[in-house]
């Protein structure tokens, strides 16, 4: 029966170059006819003098942070619409009232709208308050 455990081992041969005329890989050695390529070594990204890609496009500024995926910014209006007054706000009531996603680690609260009902904020490492709403809360 054919299978993965009975095949057969193919080896690629390494080519074999600058062995003669005869060779059909003699003379040039597959390198072509004279030039900067044929002589030596020409650096990735060179394009003959002419001004490279690479300077010709514009500069990108910043950086893109790679767990932004992981990260949600709620507003104390948003907390104000699905919670109750004297409700516990942690990483679980969040997920199930269906203001964050699984994948989100983070959460940031900001200061953003009023807060008509008070709410408890579970101390966990995940959820951030920025200084606005801890002023709020206390």
């Amino acid at each position: 029966m054919f299978g993965l455990n009975n095949l057969k081992k193919i080896v690629k041969r390494r080519k074999r170059v600058g062995r003669g005329e005869g060779s059909n890989r003699g003379k040039n050695s597959g390198k072509g006819h004279k030039g900067q390529t044929k002589r030596g070594h020409v650096r990735i990204g060179f394009e003959g003098g002419q001004k490279p890609l690479i300077r010709r496009l514009p500069k990108v500024r910043g950086f893109k942070s790679y767990d932004r995926k992981n990260k949600a910014t709620l507003t104390l209006s948003a907390l104000d619409k699905k919670f109750s007054k004297g409700e516990e706000v942690s990483m679980a009531t969040l997920l199930e009232k269906g203001l964050i996603t699984k994948l989100i680690k983070k959460v940031r609260i900001v200061n953003t709208g009023t807060l008509s009902n008070p709410l408890k904020f579970k101390e966990e490492d995940s959820i951030y308050l920025t200084k606005g709403v801890k002023g709020i809360i206390k």
